[in-house]
């Protein structure tokens, strides 16, 4: 998916990804559909409170990575809308995870709700070297 500024022109965007897409399928002949998320980019609030959720997820984390950030402002709390990827083979179960944020999260401010998706990268990233030309392996 791609994440586009909400107060961007929905056409503007939309020919974008129509590029992006594209040009996956002449360049590489990958035949690619992204799905849009507009995000708010202009509230200094949500900005200064992305920051913060970004920098608590670096201090569980610096594997963790956050996407489609919104907020939804209410008069008596605010819900804090996103989802974070986490790598094949990550240390904490999606509830613990969820859970530790949401504790970091409420230590900024209890009324801050967070509503928080666990995505998965299910690729493994490769600890060994890649065999040299010719398939031959160092030894």
């Amino acid at each position: 998916h791609c994440e586009v500024p909400a107060e961007q022109d929905i056409l503007l965007s939309h020919d974008i990804i129509d590029n992006i897409e594209r040009d996956f399928l002449y360049r590489k002949g990958i035949h690619l559909v992204i799905h849009m998320d507009p995000i708010v980019t202009d509230d200094p609030r949500t900005n200064r409170l992305l920051a913060q959720v970004r920098e608590i997820l670096r201090g569980l984390s610096p594997e963790i990575s956050l996407h489609d950030f919104r907020v939804v402002w209410g008069p008596t709390h605010a819900n804090l809308v996103f989802d974070v990827c986490v790598p094949f083979g990550f240390s904490m179960s999606d509830g613990q995870l969820a859970s530790a944020i949401t504790r970091e999260i409420q230590k900024l401010n209890p009324h801050y709700y967070p509503v928080i998706t666990v995505d998965h990268d299910y690729v493994p990233k490769e600890t060994a070297e890649p065999p040299e030309a010719g398939g031959a392996t160092k030894n």
